[in-house]
């Protein structure tokens, strides 16, 4: 792995890795539609990361941003990529493209029992200002994280 992970925007031609990202990330994946739409959306912000530079995706990452704020909807990384910093590299560049656009705030949901991400955003300066009772499919509980950028 290079020492630090290369990040860029999502193309096109990473949609396919993309949803196999989302697949391998979360019980819950959204639909190849539900990410293609994300990866032409005007609003959105859509960052892929692997661990070489030439390498294909092992993370990326998705916010969508209006009127000064922006929400961060997915991170998934491929599970055999995980712990090291590819999500944080993402997050972080992430934020600095969303701050250029003059977003002050970013929000987020995390499951209540997904410790590493809630470390990870506390780390990079996200808050808890809230709770949401059985926000997931599968009823579980979600923590609201806000940043101030």
């Amino acid at each position: 792995m290079t020492a630090q992970p290369a990040v860029r925007s999502a193309c096109e031609a990473d949609l396919d890795r993309i949803v196999q990202l989302e697949e391998a990330a979360f019980h819950d994946p959204w639909p190849r539609e539900m990410l293609a739409y994300e990866l032409a959306h005007p609003h959105a912000v859509l960052l892929v990361a692997s661990r070489t530079e030439d390498g294909p995706p092992d993370a990326y990452a998705a916010f969508r941003h209006a009127v000064g704020e922006a929400e961060l909807l997915r991170v998934g990384v491929d599970p055999e990529a995980r712990r090291q910093g590819l999500a944080r590299a993402l997050l972080q560049e992430g934020l600095e493209r969303l701050r250029r656009l003059d977003v002050q705030l970013c929000f987020l949901e995390v499951r209540v029992d997904n410790q590493p991400a809630i470390e990870l955003y506390e780390s990079l300066g996200f808050s808890c200002t809230g709770h949401r009772k059985g926000y997931y499919r599968d009823g579980m509980d979600a923590l609201i994280f806000v940043l101030g950028i």
